[in-house]
């Protein structure tokens, strides 16, 4: 294992034992508490390992751990399955290719795009750079996605930089704006677990964190997540406020993925508005 990863597996043992309250495992707190959640001697105990080792491993300087001691040190800090596949990747890493990401699509996607109106679809690929949507996602948000520069064409840094984007989000405060970035923060570090070489991620992650302290925040606290399909309100900039469930579809060539955002409207009133507003030259005939 790198030592950057070992230092990765310590930070994120760390930032998930500060984060439990002594008292939700069955510990007393006590009043004066020199550290903040559980201590290191509480996990150690918990795992059924020693104190030394186990500082040794949430300080980054112990290669080697065991599949055992990892299961007993999950289940000592209450770690989701999503989590401890996390540490499983970053102790004993895949050997997974080179992936470049992909910026193009095929004239065959193109047509599903098409075809998918007045449904609004947009196409991102591992990093949540935006390769392409469709009419109605562009006639949703209020933004021509494609004449974006190259550098902007990312969910994450829209969601940081571009007020017409946080407005489509429905984010108006800093408590929500702070939700959708945590939430982005953990889906790359997902990613990132499964491609530690990968630089180009590496390089966003960096610029991420140096412009916004939220999603600095949330990469320190080691948020771990998966991106998944909900029912959410955005908000159309034609329409208003619309109820759309947004579905997901993976599609994979060769070491290139990319990830298909359908949004569905909840019912047939909705659905008719979306065709309404839609152009001529953006239906499938």
């Amino acid at each position: 294992m790198k030592h950057n990863n070992l230092k990765l597996v310590g930070d994120f043992l760390r930032a998930k034992r500060e984060s439990i309250a002594p008292e939700t495992v069955g510990l007393i707190k006590l009043a004066r508490a020199r550290t903040q959640g559980l201590r290191r001697d509480d996990v150690a105990e918990f795992s059924g390992i020693s104190t030394i080792w186990y500082s040794k491993i949430e300080r980054g300087q112990a290669a080697g751990i065991s599949s055992q001691v990892l299961r007993s040190i999950a289940t000592a800090l209450c770690l989701t399955k999503l989590e401890y596949d996390y540490l499983c990747n970053l102790i004993s890493p895949q050997a997974i290719p080179k992936r470049d990401p992909c910026y193009t699509i095929s004239k065959h996607t193109a047509q599903l795009l098409l075809q998918l109106n007045p449904l609004p679809a947009l196409l991102m690929n591992d990093n949540l750079d935006i390769v392409t949507c469709n009419s109605a996602f562009n006639l949703m948000v209020g933004l021509n996605i494609d004449e974006l520069p190259l550098a902007e064409k990312n969910y994450l840094d829209l969601t940081i930089n571009n007020a017409i984007w946080q407005t489509f989000l429905s984010i108006d405060s800093e408590d929500k704006l702070a939700i959708q970035i945590t939430r982005m923060a953990g889906f790359l570090r997902d990613t990132l677990a499964k491609r530690p070489n990968d630089e180009v991620l590496q390089q966003k992650i960096a610029s991420f964190k140096k412009q916004s302290h939220i999603f600095d925040k949330a990469w320190t606290d080691n948020t771990v997540l998966q991106p998944e399909e909900r029912l959410y309100t955005y908000n159309h900039i034609k329409l208003g406020e619309i109820l759309l469930d947004k579905q997901l579809w993976w599609n994979f060539n060769g070491d290139a993925s990319n990830r298909l955002n359908i949004y569905y409207p909840q019912n047939a009133i909705d659905r008719q508005r979306l065709l309404d507003i839609l152009p001529e030259q953006g239906r499938c005939g």
